[in-house]
């Protein structure tokens, strides 16, 4: 064994062949993360091309409590939510390329439960007894757009919007809010210099729907019932807008088409008949300006906004009333008033009758502290009928009738909130809000279930207050 051994290394010794002649490998080249600086901070280079991306997130959790009316009623409610996004940005000879995506998720129980959310199928609810109505997990596509140069299309905020609740939680005010205004949109956008830019969408109808409310005298054994039918033009949105250092203005229109058809027949064993009112066109109107406050402290701004609406209620209704039924709105006692997008009336098949409503919104922020800050907001709307819907819901009777929804009201209500931020995107705070609903035309039956039968109220008020503690990253 010796013997062998010492061979095998003598040969070895002898052997011309080193390590310094076998083949080198070259190690592969490691293209490290570069930083984007070029849009903010968080923006880096994706390995091997020029377009810089930014991932985030948000993290939030919400306690409310608000004025019950009976047993049955929510007092307390939760919502967790989670967010990421992504953001990806490009420089090309024909201007910014730039995608982004945002999906929400969030888990939303008792208080805080949306119905609009469920109707306009953004959310499902539980089915049992205990889960239906009271608790829901909502997922939302709340952005995926691409920008090109002055072009945006995709999902997004309408343009119609200024001052959409921005600076709310619950979100009372007269307006488009930012909790409701989603919208699948193609737009152009022209920027003038000086400030001034003007852009020209086309945003999906569908999403702009309200509803419809049938007031029609039936015809011999039939009553028939309408709603939206099928998607038709889409919404024109327009504004033009001027950005300064001492804030912005802008004015924006929109225009809606309100086409519907028959949907049922309520009397037994009858066929729809295929009355069809003759399609209308609503419309909205909105101004808004923004001053900033710096002379007061950092970061301080004041808005003041002004909404019209004829026939297009979902641009002026905030993220308190929600969207998609013509009836079962308002507050307290006064819980069954109307603000659909139109009521059809008259005989068979009936004429649209376009709701108007108008609204007003003042809301200021102010830095106690570079860590705390304040809001207040407040805001006034009005709900107006014309007489023929009244008196066809009425059921063409001047009698007084509690039960009849598309009677003339106003809603009025103030809020404000605090927040704390100790550390950089972390916010800890609370908010209080009180609104109130006045019926008109001598007021509706209750809808509070332990008021005496046919019991008479005018007005209705409630009491929101909600915790939030909210992380981005």
């Amino acid at each position: 064994m010796k013997q062998m051994l010492g061979a095998v290394a003598g040969a070895l010794a002898a052997s011309p062949l080193m390590a310094a002649d076998l083949p080198a490998r070259k190690a592969a080249p490691v293209e490290y993360v570069r930083v984007c600086s070029t849009y903010g901070a968080g923006f880096f280079y994706i390995p091997g091309t020029d377009t810089c991306i930014r991932v985030g997130g948000r993290v939030r959790y919400e306690f409310q409590l608000q004025t019950p009316y009976t047993r049955n009623d929510d007092t307390t409610g939760t919502r967790g939510l989670g967010r990421l996004y992504a953001d990806t940005r490009t420089e090309t000879e024909y201007g910014l390329l730039r995608a982004f995506v945002r999906v929400d998720v969030a888990r939303r129980n008792g208080a805080i439960y949306s119905g609009t959310a469920t109707r306009i199928g953004n959310a499902f609810t539980g089915t049992s007894v205990d889960y239906n109505g009271t608790a829901q997990t909502q997922v939302v596509l709340d952005r995926a757009f691409i920008q090109f140069g002055g072009l945006t299309a995709g999902r997004t905020q309408s343009f119609f919007g200024f001052y959409q609740g921005d600076l709310e939680w619950v979100g009372i005010t007269a307006g488009q809010s930012s909790l409701n205004d989603l919208t699948n949109v193609l737009a152009y956008t022209a920027t003038f210099g000086s400030g001034f830019s003007a852009t020209l969408a086309i945003e999906d109808p569908v999403e702009a729907r309200n509803a419809i409310a049938t007031a029609v005298a039936p015809a011999p054994g039939l009553v028939p019932t309408y709603a939206y039918t099928g998607s038709g033009a889409p919404d024109v949105v327009g504004l033009l807008r001027y950005d300064a250092s001492w804030g912005a203005a802008q004015v924006s229109g929109a225009l809606h088409q309100v086409r519907v058809g028959e949907q049922t027949a309520l009397a037994s064993g009858v066929t729809p008949q295929g009355f069809t009112p003759s399609t209308e066109y609503g419309y909205a109107l909105n101004a808004g300006v923004k001053f900033n406050l710096p002379m007061i402290a950092s970061g301080d701004a004041l808005y003041l906004q002004g909404t019209y609406t004829h026939g297009a209620s979902s641009y002026i209704m905030g993220n308190y009333f929600g969207l998609g039924k013509a009836a079962g709105w308002g507050i307290g006692g006064v819980g069954n008033v109307g603000m659909p997008d139109a009521v059809v009336a008259g005989a068979a098949p009936g004429d649209l009758k376009l709701t108007s409503i108008w609204g007003l919104t003042a809301a200021a922020l102010h830095y106690w502290t570079p860590t705390v800050r304040q809001s207040l907001f407040g805001t006034y709307m009005a709900v107006d009928f014309s007489n023929s819907a009244f008196y066809a819901a009425n059921g063409f009777s001047f009698a007084f009738n509690g039960n009849n929804p598309y009677r003339d009201w106003r809603y009025w209500g103030i809020g404000t909130n605090l927040i704390w931020s100790p550390v950089a995107n972390l916010d800890i705070g609370a908010e209080v809000n009180y609104v109130r609903a006045n019926a008109g035309q001598g007021g509706v039956f209750s809808t509070i279930s332990t008021d005496p039968p046919n019991w008479i109220r005018k007005t209705g008020d409630q009491v929101i207050g909600r915790i939030r503690i909210q992380r981005d990253f």
